[in-house]
C-alpha cells in the first residue's frame, strides 16, 4: 500500500522509517512544508520507494491533490490542521490517521477530538476509515484501558499518568515531544470525567505522587487536557466513574508559560525583531526550547506510561496496570530518536497497518478504543516492546 506522511518532524521522520521497514508498505508520500527534510528521506534507497513534496498542509485543495492513489495518509503536523488533512482525505478517497487532537477550535466551543468523531457519518458514506489520536498517549493508552477494562465486571476510575527523565546540559525542562503541542497543551484547563460528564479544572490541578516503574521512580504529576479523557467513557464498553490524565510537569514552567499567555505576549500576532529578523515572540520563545529531534547526542533517562484500571470482579475489587517503558538510548539505538518520538511512530505505523488491513468495525471515525487490542498487541511485540502487567487489591 502506498502511505502518505504529512510532516517529516520528530514523529512523521520516525514514522517513515518504521513504515519503510514494513513488509506490507510499498511506497511512501512525504509532504513537508519544508521541502527538504523530506528530500533527504526520498533519497535513501530500498525497497520501498519514498517520493517527496514541499507542500503547505493548510490549503485542503491542493493537499487532496497530491493525497491521490494512496491508501492511507497520516497526519503527523500540529493537530491543528487535523480538520484540513481529514477533509483532504475525504476528497481524494483516501483513509486518516493522526496522532493527536486540538483544543475547542473556539473559547467554549466542542473539544478538537468530538468534533472530529462528529465526522463519522461523512466518513461511512464515504466508505472510508479514519482512526484519530494513535499514538503512545492517546493511543496505546487508549488501548490498555479498554483490555483492562475488559477484565472486570465493573469500572470504578481510570487513571493514566505519564512520566520520565531527561537529562540535557543547560536545561532543567523541556518538552519531549513538539514544542507548539506541548504549549497549547500547557495553556488549556484540564478536564476530567466524573460521575457521567466533562470537568473542568485548574491547570497544574491536583498534584499526585505518582510511583512509576524503575528507573523514573516517584515523580509529582498533575492533571493535564488529554483526549483518552474525552473519548475513554464514552468508549469503555461500560460506565466509569471517573477518568483523568496527569502528567509529570515541572510546574515552574508551566506558570511561566502561563504568565506570558496571560500578559498576550503568546498571541502569534505580537512581533518581536532580532537581528534583522522580525518573528512572533511566541516562536522565539519556544526556540529557545531544544527540539528533541535534532540533538546530536542522545538524550539520558527514560520515557514511562502508566494505565491503571480500578473495579470489581464479583466481591473482589482490585486495580490493574499496564506500564510501558523505554529509554532514550534504547529508541536512540533503533531509530535515532527519543523514546516520545519512537513509541509515538511505532503506535502511528501500528494503526496505519491495521486500519488498512480491515483493523476497524467498519467505515466511519473511531478512536484506539476501537481496534481490535489483541493485534495491537502482537503488533507491538513483534517490534520488540512490552507492556508490564501487574495486579494489587483496591482500597
Amino acid at each position: 500500500m502506498r502511505v502518505a506522511i504529512l510532516g517529516v518532524g520528530g514523529v512523521g521522520r520516525t514514522l517513515a522509517a518504521e513504515l519503510r521497514s514494513d513488509p506490507r508498505v510499498t511506497s511512501l508520500l512525504l509532504i513537508d512544508k519544508i521541502g527538504d527534510r523530506a528530500r533527504v528521506l526520498a533519497g535513501l534507497t530500498g525497497r520501498v520507494s519514498i517520493e517527496a513534496r514541499s507542500l503547505a498542509v493548510d490549503n485542503r485543495a491542493t493537499l487532496a491533490q497530491a493525497l491521490r492513489g494512496c491508501k492511507v495518509v497520516v497526519n503527523a503536523t500540529l493537530p491543528k490542521y487535523n480538520f484540513t488533512a481529514m477533509g483532504a482525505a475525504l476528497d481524494a478517497g483516501v483513509n486518516y490517521v493522526d496522532v493527536a487532537a486540538t483544543g475547542p477550535l473556539e473559547p467554549g466551543g466542542r473539544w478538537g477530538i468530538l468534533a472530529q468523531l462528529d465526522l463519522h457519518d461523512v466518513f461511512r458514506t464515504a466508505g472510508l476509515r479514519a482512526l484519530l489520536s494513535m499514538g503512545l498517549d492517546p493511543g496505546m493508552s487508549n488501548v490498555i484501558a479498554k483490555d483492562l477494562a475488559s477484565r472486570l465486571d465493573a469500572v470504578d476510575a481510570v487513571r493514566i499518568r505519564s512520566g520520565g527523565v531527561a537529562k540535557l546540559p543547560g536545561f532543567t525542562a523541556f518538552p519531549l515531544y513538539s514544542r507548539e503541542a506541548f504549549l497549547e497543551d500547557a495553556l488549556l484547563a484540564p478536564t476530567v470525567w466524573s460521575d457521567g460528564k466533562l470537568e473542568e479544572r485548574p491547570i497544574l490541578g491536583e498534584p499526585e505522587e505518582y510511583e512509576f516503574p524503575a528507573p523514573v521512580g516517584k515523580q509529582t504529576t498533575y492533571l493535564m487536557s488529554h483526549e483518552e479523557v474525552k473519548t475513554i467513557p464514552l468508549r469503555l464498553g461500560k460506565p466509569v466513574q471517573r477518568v483523568d490524565f496527569k502528567y509529570a510537569l515541572n510546574p515552574h514552567l508551566v506558570n511561566a508559560l502561563q504568565a506570558l499567555n496571560g500578559l498576550g505576549l503568546l498571541d502569534e500576532t505580537r512581533m518581536v525583531r532580532l537581528g534583522g529578523q522580525q518573528m512572533s515572540f511566541r516562536k522565539a520563545l519556544l526556540a529557545a526550547f531544544p527540539e528533541p529531534s535534532a540533538l546530536v547526542t542522545p538524550l539520558e533517562g527514560s520515557k514511562v506510561l502508566c494505565v491503571e484500571v480500578e473495579g470489581s470482579t464479583g466481591s473482589e475489587r482490585k486495580i490493574l496496570r499496564g506500564d510501558i517503558l523505554m529509554s532514550h538510548a534504547e529508541a536512540n539505538r533503533r531509530r535515532s530518536t527519543t523514546a516520545v518520538y519512537y513509541l509515538t511512530a511505532v503506535a502511528a505505523s501500528i494503526g496505519v497497518v491495521l486500519l488498512a488491513d480491515g483493523g476497524l468495525p467498519g467505515a466511519g471515525v473511531y478512536t484506539p478504543e476501537s481496534l481490535d487490542v489483541a493485534r495491537v498487541y502482537e503488533e507491538w511485540e513483534h517490534r520488540g516492546l512490552a507492556i508490564g502487567r501487574s495486579e494489587r487489591a483496591a482500597g
